[in-house]
């Protein structure tokens, strides 16, 4: 698992989502492009539950993609979580000596945008995994 620094600018966006969003918040991870939140699990049916137009708000508020994502413990469940929106075709986990690799295949018109321009989208996903299971690395099939 890698370890976290947590800067004032994502600080503002966990206070942010928790005042918008009103339920537990596991993990908040930005690139150029894109703000991943992280729920607990079970949490993202109360999310929209209690404020239907979350993403929206955070749009408006941080000026970039939002994605929201529900954790897990199980590892298979939480890379689907994260590519949900991608349409999930089959998730590869290689244990060897000591090491996981994980390799998602999406739907064929979905590869690009779960690789994302310059291939931020999968490190960002790379990263939500590795700081929540001891993953070597996540890629996409292609």
């Amino acid at each position: 698992m890698k370890e976290v620094t947590i800067d004032n600018k994502i600080m503002g966006y966990i206070a942010l989502f928790e005042k918008i969003g009103r339920v537990e918040l596991r993990e908040c991870i930005e690139n150029e492009d894109m703000v991943l939140f992280v729920v607990g699990e079970r949490k993202l049916a109360d999310l929209f539950k209690r404020n239907p137009d979350v993403i929206t708000q955070l749009r408006e508020k941080i000026n970039k993609h939002i994605l929201v994502a529900e954790s897990s413990r199980d590892l298979v469940t939480y890379v689907k979580n994260l590519f949900y929106r991608f349409k999930v075709k089959e998730i590869i986990i290689d244990w060897k000596e000591g090491q996981t690799d994980v390799l998602v295949s999406v739907d064929q018109s979905e590869v690009g945008k779960a690789i994302g321009k310059e291939g931020r989208n999968i490190k960002l996903f790379r990263d939500a995994v590795q700081r929540a299971f001891n993953v070597r690395s996540l890629n996409i099939k292609q």
